[in-house]
């Protein structure tokens, strides 16, 4: 996510595909450093899942001497795992632990629900090609009789409870 440095601005994250709670209590997804208006800590992005599991609250916090996190801003976000979205309230971010060329950024990461990662309609995937292992398999989608991705259901890679890799 490329951050607005010192300036109010809401920001809407959208993966297109569904995410994995893995924990009930939180930590589903994660995001690198950066600080914040009004808080002189370095401050990280995550999430609280509601009740009905399917919608939850994202939250900053830091990390203490003991890498114990501390919950400094609650609610400045919504997440849908269903959709794989992140929506922030308007923040004022004052810098960020990363940049791509000379951009500051925020990375957001989150486990898909399943491996079949898919770029829907008008969202393209970007892969960080030094941290990732790609294994590409032939599909409707590829083959051109669904080229949009828009009838693909994606299945659970976690069925069973645990990550299930091919």
């Amino acid at each position: 996510m490329k951050a607005s440095l010192n300036q109010f601005a809401d920001y809407e994250i959208c993966f297109g595909n569904a995410f994995h709670i893995k924990n009930n209590s939180g930590y589903n997804i994660k995001s690198s450093g950066f600080t914040i208006d009004g808080v002189s800590d370095v401050l990280y992005f995550s999430d609280a899942p509601n009740s009905d599991m399917r919608t939850g609250t994202i939250y900053a916090f830091k990390l203490n001497s003991d890498s114990e996190p501390i919950i400094i801003r609650k609610s400045i976000g919504k997440i849908d795992y269903e959709k794989g979205e992140v929506l922030l309230n308007p923040i004022k971010f004052l810098s960020t632990s990363k940049s791509i060329l000379g951009q500051p950024i925020i990375e957001i990461s989150a486990i898909p629900r399943s491996n079949d990662v898919i770029g829907l309609q008008d969202l393209y995937l970007q892969l960080d090609i030094n941290n990732s292992v790609v294994n590409m398999a032939s599909d409707v989608i590829s083959s051109g009789s669904d080229t949009s991705g828009s009838t693909y259901i994606s299945t659970s890679s976690y069925s069973n409870g645990n990550l299930v890799r091919s």
